[in-house]
């Protein structure tokens, strides 16, 4: 039998992924998104999404439920960008309505809120009857006092009441309804044409029904929901084809920039600044379903979830959650990969569907962690730190060296340490050329001269300040038969981390200044 493998296309290995969710009957209808630098790529819909038999696509609107909260915060750092309000006012200064149960003096920012870090205590169980709560009724009973569960800022705890509060300063700091702002500062002109406050929903638009399973297994629909209070929380509705945009722009502000990504409407610096973690969680070992063991780090940034892992790097996600309605989206900042999945039903794990799907497409793409685009600097200083270690030379010596290399240690050390590490290594091989091995920054790089017996793996990094000049300066010798760890691999973690860690520098893609190609 031929070993051959006939490779399916990606789409169709996606669609069957998604596809097992109705027809598992987890919901009546499901609806994906996948996404490159460019925005959607590919899209697919299976089941109905109403009474009519409405098939769905990338233009049928859906709730989006806690995903609003990415566009919330994003209408936050525009305001602060505007000079109406700063994250770090405390949340009284715009609602004085809110007070802190039992006394306590602390009282969270704006920016806890944000982050879900603001002490208040975990309520998706509590909210959801409450959706259409009047503004008015709920400041009364959060004037009688709001407990807290943690002291603000110290620990991750999700909070839609605070997220909620939240939203209302940004509405009295700017003097316009967060509707009518959130609108006409975020949505329009992004072009999010199909992404409205559920309230405000045209009639023409085709819309997603929401279903649950009654005891005998027959599809019952909830009628359509709007909010008041909690629009903040989860008041938006918006498509596949619209979340897409919105993921791609914001996963374009840690991309090289282009011009085809830029808007007015918020800077790339301050894209970035939403997607920046506020409050960590407890790193977590968790079993996969056919025994995988999966590390993972995480944390809440600004209305987003950031983790990071150990071999593709950052993504960012967020999911939602309605009666009739589970939903999620995520993406991978440094490749441009994203997906979108919106599903009207309240079984199964369309999140987990989300993260399978995206991780395939980083798989077939071979995604790297990180890219590393080396100084024009870093590349002329390892040339000469090359020719350094190969003949050494107190003149060159002085020239690319910062002061505190001979502070740290004395160059007549240093040198006599260069003549033992290629005595056991080499001679070196000047028929071999040097080849870069990984680097985690701009600043640094490290790279292996061949010797007859082995390797000398060699490390630079540079000065903050012009001149640029080497501030650190490693060389190891990695005799024949020994293999390269991960912390050898990567001089400069290692000289951070010591020799036992985990990376996901093997897969940082080293690009040189000014050129397509890698190293």
């Amino acid at each position: 039998m031929s070993d051959e493998v006939l490779q399916v296309p990606l789409h169709k290995e996606l669609d069957a992924l998604f596809g097992q969710h109705t027809a598992a009957g987890h919901s009546r209808a499901l609806v994906y998104g996948v996404t490159d630098q460019d925005g959607l790529s590919h899209a697919a819909g299976f089941g109905r999404v109403d009474e009519h038999g409405g098939v769905p696509d990338a233009d049928v609107v859906f709730p989006i439920a806690s995903m609003t909260k990415s566009f919330i915060a994003c209408a936050v750092l525009i305001a602060r960008d505007q000079g109406r309000l700063s994250l770090h006012d405390p949340i009284t200064r715009h609602v004085p309505e809110f007070v802190v149960a039992g006394g306590q003096r602390d009282v969270p920012t704006i920016e806890m809120l944000l982050g879900m870090c603001g002490g208040l205590t975990e309520d998706n169980s509590w909210v959801d009857p409450f959706i259409n709560t009047p503004t008015e009724d709920l400041l009364a009973q959060v004037s009688k006092g709001v407990r807290l569960s943690h002291l603000p800022g110290a620990v991750f705890e999700y909070s839609n009441l605070g997220f909620t509060i939240a939203a209302l300063a940004l509405s009295r700091a700017v003097g316009r309804p967060l509707a009518e702002f959130v609108t006409e500062e975020l949505l329009r002109p992004l072009g999010l044409t199909s992404t409205f406050c559920d309230t405000a929903v045209p009639d023409h638009l085709p819309r997603a029904v929401g279903y649950s399973l009654d005891p005998e297994g027959n599809w019952v629909a909830y009628p359509p929901q709007t909010s008041d209070a909690f629009l903040g929380a989860g008041g938006l509705v918006s498509t596949v084809r619209d979340l897409a945009r919105w993921i791609t722009w914001l996963g374009s502000a840690f991309r090289p920039e282009r011009p085809e990504d830029d808007t007015p409407v918020l800077s790339r610096l301050s894209r970035r600044d939403l997607q920046r973690v506020r409050v960590f969680m407890p790193p977590s070992l968790t079993l996969g379903g056919i025994g995988q063991l999966r590390l993972s780090s995480s944390g809440y940034a600004l209305g987003l979830g950031v983790a990071t892992d150990l071999h593709r790097g950052t993504v960012v996600s967020h999911g939602g959650g309605l009666p009739g309605f589970w939903l999620y989206m995520a993406w991978h900042p440094e490749s441009g990969h994203g997906a979108v999945v919106l599903t009207n039903g309240n079984r199964g794990n369309p999140g987990g569907l989300c993260v399978e799907a995206l991780g395939r497409v980083l798989n077939h793409n071979q995604a790297h962690a990180t890219t590393a685009t080396l100084w024009p600097e870093t590349v002329a200083l390892r040339a000469q730190a090359d020719s350094l270690i190969r003949q050494w030379d107190d003149s060159l010596a002085a020239r690319i060296f910062a002061e505190n290399i001979d502070f740290d240690r004395p160059l007549s050390q240093r040198r006599a340490e260069l003549d033992r590490l290629v005595a056991e290594v080499g001679p070196l091989l000047d028929s071999r050329p040097s080849s870069v091995v990984s680097a985690s920054t701009a600043a640094d790089v490290t790279w292996s001269i061949p010797g007859e017996r082995g390797e000398l793996l060699c490390m630079i990094h540079l000065t903050p300040v012009e001149p640029a000049r080497i501030q650190e300066f490693v060389v190891k010798a990695v005799p024949d038969g020994r293999p390269r760890t991960a912390s050898s691999t990567d001089i400069s973690l290692q000289r951070r981390f010591g020799d036992a860690y985990l990376t996901p520098a093997a897969n940082v893609r080293v690009r040189l200044p000014g050129a397509d190609r890698e190293e």
